[in-house]
């Protein structure tokens, strides 16, 4: 039986600074991706969301634009031309006053909530604890916390 040739590994200071930069490279692009992965989720979840209210939004308005045709009718069909413009001119107040108050919910809300990666910033907060612990249990050669 032929023996293997036996492969040389440096294991003095050189190598531990290559794994060590390896292995940092390794993480941080691990860290890219799932931090891809997880935008890419968010976006999926999101879109989703947002075409169905865009087709919802257009049913709601053809049904809210025949409500107010209807009203419109209604109070010319009881009355006179000058009922007919004061039930539009209060619908159109009514509608446009809705509206901002909605608006300005809608941005409320977009103000306070901001877009999170939980898993990322679970492993992020993990890979920074492990890092001090490699740190602490080291030779005094490694550079301080840079944070």
């Amino acid at each position: 039986m032929a023996e293997r040739p036996v492969i040389a590994r440096d294991t003095g200071f050189n190598a531990a600074i290559d794994n060590l930069t390896e292995g940092l490279s390794r993480l941080v692009r691990k860290h890219f991706e799932l931090a891809r992965t997880e935008v890419r989720q968010e976006v999926s979840e999101i879109s989703h969301y947002v075409g169905l209210l865009a087709v919802l939004a257009g049913v709601g308005l053809v049904g809210y634009g025949l409500l107010n045709l209807a009203i419109i009718l209604f109070a010319a069909w009881l009355g006179d031309v000058a009922v007919t413009a004061f039930v539009a001119l209060g619908l159109a107040i009514a509608n446009l006053g809705a509206a901002a108050i909605a608006g300005v919910r809608m941005l409320r809300t977009l103000r306070q909530n901001h877009v999170q990666l939980p898993q990322t910033t679970d492993e992020m907060q993990r890979n920074k604890q492990w890092l001090k612990e490699i740190r602490a249990s080291s030779s005094p050669n490694l550079p301080a916390e840079t944070n």
